[in-house]
């Protein structure tokens, strides 16, 4: 059997629009495309089928229907510096990032779930969700 784990060290590539910059009233608000390559220690992702049961009294066994699969749920645990920081919450609040997916290098759509970062380590952790409407 061959060993196909992924090659340390790991990263994921984000990049999507930035928080638009303030502006005056009567000039629109500028957006801008951050790019941010974060080092990670560990991402892990998680898929779910949708099974609906059906269970028919006095009958024998019960009937399973797929529903199609639930969207990927990526855990990534990571460090970053304050400014590498500071651009993730540029992409948070800018709206939905692009990542390259670690595992078979697609672009991929997410939302972020959650965020948390300590600033005395720089340890960060974020939650993905991927988005399968686009």
């Amino acid at each position: 059997m061959t060993d196909d784990r992924l090659v340390r060290p790991l990263s994921l590539k984000m990049k999507g629009p930035g928080k638009a910059e303030e502006s005056s009233l009567l000039k629109p608000k500028k957006g801008k495309m951050v790019e941010l390559t974060l080092p990670c220690a560990e991402i892990t992702i998680h898929i779910e089928r949708r099974i609906q049961r059906t269970v028919i009294r006095g009958g024998e066994g019960d009937d399973l229907l797929d529903e199609g699969s639930e969207s990927a749920v990526y855990d990534v645990i990571s460090s970053a510096s304050v400014s590498q920081y500071q651009s993730l919450m540029d992409l948070f609040r800018g709206g939905q990032p692009y990542i390259i997916d670690p595992f078979d290098g697609k672009e991929v759509k997410v939302a972020f779930k959650s965020v948390g970062y300590s600033a005395s380590n720089g340890a960060l952790k974020m939650v993905l969700i991927e988005d399968v409407d686009c």
